[in-house]
């Protein structure tokens, strides 16, 4: 097989915004009407029954963004019918080990349906016989050729390079195709709760401030919420220039703490009442290390210490309204440092060399 890796590119950014609103501002704002229509369309799309098979050996994949949707999916395929096989898998792992390119379905996910490593893992999963679903919001590309089935989300396409939109719509999208069948009250609670979500933005900006300059970020998300840990972490990464990484809840309290300071700040996602109680454990234990405190949660807690008591929304599903405040914490926070949260600081030189030196 050839090789996997484009070579060196020149980067094209977003261009012609240099201050707020930025494109990502914009992108988040747009993510209730992409969900909304994107479920209407998932509701009537029945080009793969076997998607909402219990008994099909479900596998996603992607790179980055797409990659946390494909953990999302996979996740809310297993809730949807306990005891069935769905893995996410990247798509870089399936190319460096094709034996593993083994499942009855694999759904792959791209927006730009052009990301070089997940349209070569398309093509070993044709080679290996494997019927494919991509879930893009893109109306052309060469993952559109090389997968058997396509499913193009709503009004989900980016104008930041900090992806936003596009992960709410095609996590709502495989969510609804591993479902028995569509649910319309789900459905509704979702969107709902999507728009409540979005007006937190001032309470966001309040927590912006109280960050302050801390410089460490750690996400900490189990279960449903680690696609949200994930993607937050990246967010934060992508559109501050800060570190960030994430672990899972328990992970926090096993080996995490002696590298906490009071220059971190410690993010917790929750989408039940035991992730919840035992976040909230490990948030305490960071109060001690003067670390700055956060939870999300979706379980249906009428109020959290610190932080955000969202609408409950069930966990399969949840990653679409937990990953909001993160979305518009890491774009404020690039705001506040002057920095435009849609280029992944490419107007740093040193940035714009390492980014040249590849291709993707």
């Amino acid at each position: 097989m050839a090789s996997p890796f484009p070579p060196p590119q020149e980067p094209k950014p977003p261009s012609g915004r240099t201050r707020h609103p930025f494109f990502m501002h914009a992108m988040v704002r747009g993510q209730q009407v992409a969900v909304q229509a994107t479920l209407a369309e998932a509701a009537a799309f029945d080009a793969l029954p076997k998607l909402r098979d219990p008994k099909t050996h479900l596998l996603t994949t992607g790179i980055g963004t797409s990659f946390h949707a494909a953990i999302a999916v996979a996740a809310a395929a297993r809730a949807a019918a306990p005891g069935r096989v769905a893995e996410a898998r990247t798509a870089f792992d399936l190319l460096d080990a094709p034996e593993t390119a083994n499942a009855d379905l694999a759904v792959a996910f791209s927006e730009s349906a052009e990301t070089y490593v997940t349209v070569r893992a398309l093509e070993l999963l044709r080679t290996r016989n494997v019927p494919t679903l991509l879930i893009t919001a893109a109306p052309s590309g060469e993952g559109r050729e090389m997968a058997g089935t396509v499913f193009e989300t709503k009004y989900s396409r980016e104008d930041s390079w900090t992806h936003t939109v596009s992960y709410a719509a095609a996590v709502a999208a495989g969510w609804s195709l591993v479902q028995p069948q569509p649910d319309p009250v789900v459905d509704a609670t979702v969107v709902a709760a999507i728009g409540d979500t979005l007006d937190l933005e001032p309470k966001v900006l309040e927590t912006v401030e109280a960050i302050g300059d801390r410089d460490r970020f750690v996400l900490v998300g189990s279960g449903s919420a680690e696609a949200t840990a994930r993607e937050a972490a990246l967010k934060i990464r992508e559109a501050t220039g800060r570190f960030a990484t994430s672990v899972g809840v328990e992970e926090l309290l096993h080996g995490i703490l002696p590298s906490v300071t009071e220059r971190t700040a410690v993010l917790a996602i929750s989408g039940t009442s035991l992730e919840r109680q035992r976040a909230d454990e490990g948030l305490t234990a960071a109060r001690h290390l003067d670390a700055f405190p956060w939870l999300i949660d979706t379980s249906g807690a009428p109020t959290v210490e610190s932080g955000l008591a969202l609408p409950p929304v069930p966990p399969p599903i949840a990653p679409i309204v937990q990953g909001i405040p993160f979305q518009w914490l890491a774009y404020w926070i690039a705001v506040q440092d002057g920095r435009n949260p849609d280029i992944m600081g490419l107007d740093d030189p040193k940035v714009l060399a390492a980014r040249r030196s590849f291709g993707i």
